[in-house]
């Protein structure tokens, strides 16, 4: 992704809470580039996100990078949830 310098702080706090692991970064005249990989299902609706903290000003690429097994705590809600969905 590339976004200007000043929403650095905004951007890696969010990929953060999206489970992001920052892979690296570079300066680009004003901008930085930023390469992460983030689980697919954290990145619905981000465009939308990124737009919104950086004044419609970063970008974004997504492709698929690996499979990777969830943690623990994600499957023990997405389980439950299943529950709830057969029980009714």
């Amino acid at each position: 992704m590339k976004i200007p310098e000043e929403y650095l702080g905004d951007v890696m706090s969010d990929l953060n809470t999206r489970r992001g692991r920052i892979q690296g970064m570079e300066a680009n005249g004003p901008f930085q580039v930023i390469k992460a990989q983030v689980p697919q299902a954290e990145l619905y609706r981000y465009s939308t996100s990124l737009r919104s903290m950086t004044q419609g000003r970063g970008l974004h690429v997504a492709r698929p990078s690996h499979y990777e097994a969830m943690p623990r705590h994600v499957q023990d809600t997405l389980m439950a949830e299943r529950g709830e969905l057969e029980e009714a």
